[in-house]
């Protein structure tokens, strides 16, 4: 706790900005909230802290995070005011203006967020994977596979896909309970496995959300905070959906870029950008047995009693796991001495 108090207090623009969010967010649901119209929303504020925060982990910085944030928030409400001048200049209040500008906020903050990340960390928006992230997102693609009732699909695509998806996970698997290797073509295919598992479960949580986007409105307490975790939980989804997306598309032909030498040259980059990213470290077996014990139970009692949603439930675990690693490291290295 005092080591997390330190590194709040020692990072000036993680301080204003955690304290502006708290600030506004009392003035809107406290002050403002008498007009019967919130200027910004719980969902949208835990939209951006879910993307900071996943940025902050992936970068492992928090000035950079925060400032791409505040400079994504600051170019969202320029567009506003070019729409609202469009439309009825008449009315450009700053309440109608970001009311406007919320409507589409999610997607443009995502696209504007994930073009900075790439200007002003281009090196670190690309998460480091390791064989213990690709065990943890294939025991979850069994999971959602299982929870949807697609194995029992006698359609010939849906039982090759099926087929596909079992044999990249009995790979993962492999390489996750075994000593093996990592080659550069075994790199490069779990890291394109798990490109496509993240970008698919980010469009998925992405799907969810939009589903039950009327439920964002009540009143209830309880509820609101659920809500607010979901947009937390599409934050940290969102640069994932964008990031593998881009790494995932380069390698489709495109105009002037038709199976020819520039088609093969840039085919060979990106190849090495999933090679570079993932790690030659070896996970600790003792890390695939909690991997597959913990998140097995987790997501076999959900199956069971359906208390969350599957999206929820998937992407909370992804979040959690790694301070359960890090709980256990530490305890095993204390218990050392």
């Amino acid at each position: 706790m005092t080591k997390l108090l330190r590194l709040f207090f020692s990072n000036p623009f993680l301080f204003l900005f955690i304290l502006f969010l708290i600030i506004y967010a009392a003035y809107d649901f406290y002050i403002h909230k008498s007009s019967g119209t919130h200027l910004v929303s719980l969902q949208i504020l835990a939209l951006i802290t879910g993307v900071i925060f996943e940025s902050r982990r992936i970068s492992n910085k928090w000035t950079t995070s925060v400032f791409i944030g505040i400079l994504s928030f600051i170019f969202i409400f320029l567009l506003g005011s070019f729409l609202c001048s469009i439309v009825d200049e008449s009315n450009c209040s700053l309440e109608f203006i970001l009311n406007r500008c919320l409507v589409f906020w999610p997607f443009i903050f995502f696209v504007f967020y994930v073009i900075y990340s790439r200007i002003f960390n281009e090196r670190n928006i690309t998460p480091k994977l390791t064989e213990g992230i690709t065990l943890f997102l294939s025991i979850a693609m069994i999971y959602w596979v299982v929870d949807n009732g697609l194995i029992n699909f006698d359609n010939i695509i849906s039982q090759t896909l099926i087929i596909i998806g079992i044999s990249f996970s009995l790979f993962s698997f492999f390489h996750a309970f075994t000593k093996t290797h990592l080659s550069n073509r075994n790199k490069f295919i779990l890291s394109i496995w798990s490109s496509i598992i993240m970008m698919f479960f980010a469009i998925d949580n992405l799907n969810s959300i939009y589903e039950n986007h009327n439920t964002a409105n009540s009143d209830d307490i309880l509820q609101g905070i659920y809500v607010a975790i979901q947009y937390f939980l599409l934050g940290v989804s969102s640069i994932y959906m964008i990031q593998n997306f881009m790494m995932l598309i380069g390698f489709l032909p495109r105009w002037k870029r038709f199976f020819n030498s520039r088609y093969f040259e840039e085919f060979r980059e990106l190849k090495d950008e999933h090679i570079n990213r993932y790690s030659d470290q070896q996970v600790p077996l003792i890390h695939s047995l909690i991997c597959i014990v913990i998140i097995g139970t987790v997501f076999f009692l959900n199956y069971y009693y359906q208390t969350v949603p599957k999206q929820f439930a998937i992407w909370i675990t992804f979040i959690i796991f790694p301070f359960i690693i890090s709980i256990y490291n530490y305890l095993l290295v204390r218990k050392r001495f």
